[in-house]
């Protein structure tokens, strides 16, 4: 006997003499004698109870010769196995894969504890720490080693991992690893691109960020971007600074230089953005989380299927819409502001910049090294990774219109006259005729368009541009009641998503609701193996078949409404099957004698060719149908009806 069947016969064992089937039985008694089997039922029907010591010898004569024969059977099986080669040999092999299949079954079900147990240490990382942004950007985030010095000198705070981070702005690691996460292809964009026209022609192509990373960005900008200082020279998106402050310097010079940079914002790449935040103390964990998110990849929207993906570029750079990205460029150009100060002072120019502008004037008028100037600052400037534009570069004499950011600069800070002439007419014709059907540069809201260059006057001209801004603001009120709408109410009275991001508050959306939050992995579950899966599936069935057969059986001890126990009812359900089974026999013979009859009766007619048998056959069976008779009563009934008749 195998093991095998050795466990079975010991499961079987175990179970009451009434649960046997045939099989198991005689397995049982296979296995043991007919009186352990006895004596077995005995005690577990109460009949010989185990605690009882009067027949301890027969007792304990049945259990020694149930051992003995347990043992006997053992004994020749194997030496039947040994008699017979091929046997044993079956016998072995089969042993050998039951033991290869246990084995393997063991070791399938410890890989997938140990794979259950990688997942969850991966996971409770992945609450607590950021270790894999995507392809190429994710090599320094194990090192968040940070210099105290540095950011103490600049009051920063200091921010050691990622979860630092996402406490301090206020949101969930999980929206973080969203908001800086690289993917190749994606269905979700955080920026919008759009393209405005330029003043000198062409498009300007805008990224806008969406609220979320926006928020993040103001949240770079206040806290660690705006604590830095810049050089002197810069005056573009600082406080206290315009683009007039960028224009006095060069008012009444001899000559002036306007130079542009080519692609400013495009041209400052993904690793300069985050060589700034580790310049600044960050370890290259933070650096990197921060870099990501005030940069840009360069995308391709696609669509198929009606679905929309966004297929990621090679490059990723600063984008041209972002509020942090000017104070980076201030940031990151400070050492191209200072080589270019110095040269320019060494030649007797004044230089200043406002973003991607540069100007430098000079008061000799009689031959002012112009040339070696631009020689010296192009070296410089490609020596810093940035390329001039080639159509930008103006040399304003003392005798030509000087211009420097829009501003007139000959003899004092003016406006151009031209367009301040156009700005007159179309006031006149607004306030003779009204907004409608008016426009300032392109823009049909014409009464704001109006307003924000009178503001300008103002900044530049502030005894010109008073008297026009009075102006406007009455006929802003005049037609407040045509303008206003119901949108514009709400925005006005809602606070600006930077205003919430300094108080700390969650941003909302423009309907009051709240946004969605970005939602962490499910946890792990551990894998089943087939077998596994086999048995749960095994278990449950039996578990439902036991369920419904406890139902339908009523317990022991228990009585019908008629005053039957269980097994009388178990009986009387017996015998109520077995006499619906002989009702159906009889119902199905007696069809089929019907069917035949009227074959009969068929074949009869077709053979004198008459219908009279056929009609007297279908005549017997429907009445067999409707009284429930046997079609051969009817048939002595009519018999005996046709012999009074003759009489």
């Amino acid at each position: 006997m195998t093991q095998q069947q050795q466990a079975s016969a010991q499961n079987v064992s175990d179970k009451p003499l009434s649960q046997m089937t045939r099989d198991e039985l005689y397995a049982h008694l296979r296995t043991t004698t007919k009186d352990a089997v006895v004596l077995q039922e005995m005690r577990r029907l109460g009949f010989w109870p185990a605690d009882s010591g009067k027949p301890s010898v027969t007792d304990e004569l049945i259990t020694r010769e149930a051992a003995l024969s347990k043992e006997l059977n053992d004994l020749t099986a194997q030496l039947r196995r040994v008699q017979d080669p091929k046997a044993a040999l079956r016998d072995m092999r089969k042993q050998r894969m039951a033991a290869a299949k246990e084995k393997r079954e063991l070791t399938k079900q410890k890989h997938a504890q140990l794979r259950h147990a990688r997942a969850l240490a991966w996971q409770e990382k992945r609450q607590n720490d950021i270790g894999y942004l995507g392809e190429g950007v994710s090599t320094g985030l194990n090192y968040t080693s940070t210099n105290t010095d540095k950011l103490a000198r600049y009051q920063l705070p200091a921010l050691q991992k990622s979860m630092d981070l996402a406490t301090a702005i206020g949101i969930p690691l999980a929206e973080l690893r969203f908001m800086s996460f690289q993917r190749k292809v994606s269905q979700v964009s955080h920026y919008q691109r759009f393209a405005i026209p330029k003043k000198t022609g062409g498009q300007r192509f805008i990224s806008a960020p969406m609220p979320r990373l926006k928020r993040c960005q103001y949240w770079v900008l206040d806290h660690i971007l705006a604590k830095v200082p810049c050089h002197p020279a810069a005056h573009g998106f600082l406080p206290q600074h315009s683009i007039l402050s960028n224009a006095l310097p060069h008012v009444g010079q001899a000559v002036v230089i306007n130079l542009d940079l080519k692609d400013f914002f495009p041209s400052i790449e993904y690793p300069r953005v985050k060589g700034v935040f580790k310049s600044l103390g960050y370890g290259d964990q933070i650096a990197t989380l921060l870099g990501l998110l005030c940069t840009e990849q360069a995308t391709e929207e696609m669509r198929v299927d009606k679905q929309k993906y966004f297929v990621a570029g090679k490059k990723r750079s600063l984008p041209q819409g972002a509020p942090s990205s000017p104070m980076i460029t201030n940031i990151l150009c400070h050492t191209l502001d200072k080589r270019l100060h110095a040269a320019a002072t060494k030649l007797g120019f004044v230089y200043t910049r406002y973003a991607d502008d540069l100007t430098f004037s000079s008061k000799q008028k009689e031959r002012p090294p112009v040339g070696k100037l631009l020689w010296r600052v192009k070296q410089i400037i490609a020596d810093e990774g940035f390329t001039l534009h080639p159509d930008k570069q103006h040399i304003m004499r003392h005798s030509q219109k000087q211009e420097v950011t829009g501003i007139v600069v000959n003899h004092s800070p003016t406006i151009d006259a031209k367009t301040l002439h156009r700005f007159r007419a179309t006031l006149h014709q607004v306030e003779k005729n009204g907004p409608a059907g008016y426009h300032w540069n392109g823009n049909t809201d014409v009464l704001g368009a109006l307003e924000g260059y009178a503001r300008y006057v103002c900044m530049v001209n502030p005894a010109k541009g008073k008297p026009w801004l009075q102006r406007i603001k009455a006929l802003r009120a005049q037609y407040a009641e045509q303008s206003a709408t119901p949108q514009s109410a709400v925005r006005s009275a809602r606070p600006t998503l930077r205003q919430q991001v300094a108080s700390g508050k969650t941003p909302q959306r423009a309907n009051g609701h709240d946004w969605w939050q970005v939602q962490e992995a499910a946890a792990p579950v551990l894998e089943q193996t087939a077998q596994q899966v086999a048995e749960e599936k095994k278990a449950v069935k039996q578990a439902a078949k036991e369920e419904k057969k406890a139902a339908a059986a009523p317990k022991a001890g228990q009585f019908d409404s008629a005053g039957n126990n269980g097994s009388q009812a178990a009986s009387a359900a017996n015998q109520y099957t077995a006499t619906e089974k002989n009702k159906l026999s009889k119902r199905l013979y007696g069809t089929l004698g019907r069917v035949f009859q009227v074959f009969l009766c068929a074949i009869f007619s077709a053979s004198l060719h008459s219908l009279y048998p056929l009609t007297f056959g279908i005549a017997l069976v429907s009445l067999s149908l409707i009284t429930g008779r046997s079609s051969l009563v009817w048939v002595m009934v009519m018999l005996a009806l046709s012999v009074v008749l003759l009489s």
